[in-house]
């Protein structure tokens, strides 16, 4: 087996590979980025047939102009040197049952569209445009914050970034029901869903605003020559600076020794040595096949595996040559959204189960701001919807896809759906069958066999509200010089995978110059981390008596044991904390374990005041909560058993907390000490909590 040495492998040459590669190169690193296919781009590739030049997924790229997101990227990689891009005013149009609303890539213009058809809905349109645009802009500022170092604790976040994390805790359909009550004006607005592929009811609020305002602030573009230039602008800069891209090179593994990434290898049996790789390839196969669990912590593992289970949706494609030209017939759209229902959620429920006679498509003109994709006298079309990977049986395969393009069952169901698909467009487009040169239909099994991602996914892991942001894998992996890219990290979209791209590679090049830096996307479970190691703050506080607590059954972080706090039938120790507070926790634990060791004898509990923390957070409290269990149930000598020596209780309301009568346990730590009978004895907050602790102890024990 070959062996050669980078400072950096890049796995993947998608647009977040690439450009964290050429961030790299243009700092001085030798990098060499491995691609299993024989051109660049992943998503953001063409294919010809002739001279008919077809664009795989883009249909507007948003942030590429000034002030927008993506453009700090394209002007420093030198993309916008070698791709011109086209602005697209209008942005799209939707034609509904009743009304064919132009979305223009000028927020006022289009929110006076709206209210043109909607008029007794002009207050809320523009409160709701007013809040879409105080999350995005508070979402900027938390990136030009980590930028600058001054990103707030977790417990200040709220007051700072109050709109960002409302939307990100909340569904697109719960967001604009604060503002819109009519459904065919809510059907209107949230056209742009079938970009990240679930309905408002599912859908994350803040991944719908972030690329929606960005795309009607800063513009929707198209690059001339379609995504794959941009795609190759990449590769030539990363060249032009030194690194390397291999084609036909699929990645099989990844050695790690010691707990850390030492080598990347191909099945052609090329082994290269790094001191830091970054997948651009799905974190499943990544972290699951190259890695391997046995490298990883259950816990994430277990977090990989499930976002292997969220795969998002995939898509049916139908790519037409047409030897007729719509410019001059006077088509006028780039983007027309045919959609037989203003219901979202049912449009969405006949994707899900495949009729697509009946879902909403999208009849994409590339001749409009690409000339070049077809011959004189021709025109590229495309027809999109969402699809899923497992609509008829796998399509057909039962889940066998080798040679699965030669199955006779799959090719009846790819046809009957591209079939389907232009039926509709005839109906708009008269003649469009006769006018037919070239035809090529894409499936989900289409998507995984060209980009290896599972269930063939076009978004990563599913942009729900559960499944974002603090939920969603993060560019860190438990093996530090592994770093991860890409829409299975920040989402789906081209201007995402640009921005990853970027921001992996300012941690990346931290890591190996040993330096601080916050890239753009740290994600806020890191800021959370940060707040966990912090000591505990001095507060003068006051001893409380006469407390209470409520018969509750609260369920322990980790073990899942269910504990009635009044009927444990022993003295207990209650510890009252936050992340914040946490070190004191294990000091009370030590001091009485030293003096009591025996679980059967004192009870202690860690009880998490949890009332605090934004709805966005839980579910990351929740897997920090079960790796602390882990950890210390790890530690523990043999023979005793985790559930009992391990007991960490989340108050998720803070009712247990506020029933013994303590306050700001995120400043102080409190105790709250039971008899055997599961009488408060007393409860104190302040210092010297050890002893205090120790002295209501021997009273309840006597």
């Amino acid at each position: 087996m070959a062996t050669e040495k980078f400072d950096v492998v890049v796995i993947g040459a998608g647009l977040g590979g690439l450009s964290a590669a050429g961030y790299l190169a243009k700092a001085g690193k030798r990098v060499l980025v491995l691609e299993h296919h024989t051109v660049p781009g992943g998503y953001a590739h063409e294919f010809r047939r002739g001279k008919y030049r077809f664009e795989v997924a883009l249909h507007a790229l948003d942030g590429a102009g000034p002030g927008g997101w993506a453009y700090p990227t394209l002007r420093e990689l030198e993309v916008l040197e070698q791709v011109k891009f086209e602005r697209m005013d209008p942005f799209y149009t939707v034609r509904f049952p009743k009304h064919e609303v132009v979305a223009y890539a000028d927020p006022m213009k289009y929110e006076a569209e709206l209210i043109r058809h909607f008029p007794a809905e002009a207050a809320g349109i523009r409160q709701l445009f007013s809040a879409m645009m105080q999350v995005f802009f508070e979402v900027r500022r938390f990136m030009e914050d980590g930028e600058l170092g001054r990103r707030p604790s977790l417990h200040e976040m709220p007051a700072h970034y109050p709109h960002m994390l409302g939307a990100m805790g909340q569904s697109w359909g719960e967001f604009m029901d604060q503002y819109i009550q009519d459904p065919e004006l809510q059907g209107a607005i949230s056209t742009l869903w079938a970009y990240y592929g679930l309905p408002p009811s599912q859908l994350n609020a803040a991944t719908f605003i972030f690329p929606w305002v960005s795309y009607h602030l800063f513009g929707a573009y198209y690059p001339e020559g379609g995504s794959m230039a941009m795609s190759r602008a990449l590769e030539a800069t990363l060249k032009k600076y030194g690194g390397e891209v291999r084609y036909r090179q699929t990645v099989t593994g990844i050695e790690v020794v010691d707990g850390m990434a030492t080598a990347v290898t191909t099945e052609k049996g090329l082994r290269v040595e790094a001191d830091l790789i970054i997948s651009n390839a799905n974190a499943p196969d990544t972290l699951l096949k190259f890695v391997g669990k046995e490298h990883l912590p259950a816990s994430y593992a277990s977090k990989v595996a499930d976002a292997l289970a969220k795969s998002a949706t995939g898509s049916l494609v139908v790519y037409l040559g047409l030897e007729r030209d719509l410019l001059a017939e006077g088509w006028p759209h780039h983007e027309l959204f045919l959609v037989e229902t203003y219901d979202v959620e049912k449009d969405y429920e006949a994707m899900q189960n495949g009729r697509f006679e009946q879902t909403g498509i999208i009849i994409s003109h590339y001749n409009q701001a690409d000339p070049g994709c077809a011959p004189e006298g021709g025109s590229v079309v495309t027809l999109t919807t969402l699809a899923p990977w497992d609509y008829a049986n796998q399509w057909g395969t039962g889940g066998n896809l080798e040679k699965y393009g030669q199955n006779p069952q799959y090719l009846e169901l790819k046809q009957a759906a591209g079939e389907a698909l232009i039926d509709r467009a005839e109906a708009v487009i008269p003649g469009l069958r006769d006018a037919i040169k070239y035809v090529e239909i894409g499936t989900p099994l289409t998507n995984y066999r060209y980009s290896l991602n599972p269930g063939g996914s076009i978004y990563g892991s599913e942009q729900s509200v559960e499944n974002m942001y603090l939920n969603r894998l993060s560019e860190k992996t438990p093996i530090p010089n592994l770093l991860l890219a890409g829409a299975w990290v920040n989402g789906g979209g081209m201007s995402a995978a640009l921005l990853s791209g970027r921001s992996v590679a300012q941690r990346a090049k931290a890591y190996l110059d040993e330096e601080t830096a916050v890239p753009l996307l740290a994600a806020m479970d890191e800021e959370f981390e940060a707040v966990v190691e912090k000591e505990p703050a001095a507060a003068a506080t006051l001893p409380h008596t006469n407390a209470t607590l409520p018969s509750t059954t609260l369920t322990t972080a980790g073990s899942q044991r269910k504990v009635t706090l009044t009927q444990l039938k022993r003295p207990s120790v209650l510890i009252f904390h936050t992340q914040e507070t946490a070190a004191a926790s294990a000091a009370v634990n030590q001091a009485v374990r030293a003096q009591y060791p025996l679980a059967d004898s004192v009870f202690i509990g860690s009880m998490v005041d949890l009332h605090n923390l934004p709805k966005l957070f839980r579910r990351f409290a929740e897997s920090a909560m079960r790796k602390s269990f882990e950890e210390a149930a790890a530690a523990l000598p043999a023979g005793m058993k985790p559930e009992e020596y391990v007991v960490i209780l989340p108050d998720w309301d803070g009712a247990v907390t506020q029933a013994v009568g303590l306050q700001d346990v995120d400043k102080q730590a409190g105790v709250a000490v039971l008899d055997g009978n599961g009488r408060v004895v007393g409860v104190y907050q302040g210092d010297a909590l050890v002893e205090k602790v120790m002295g209501l102890l021997a009273t309840a024990v006597a």
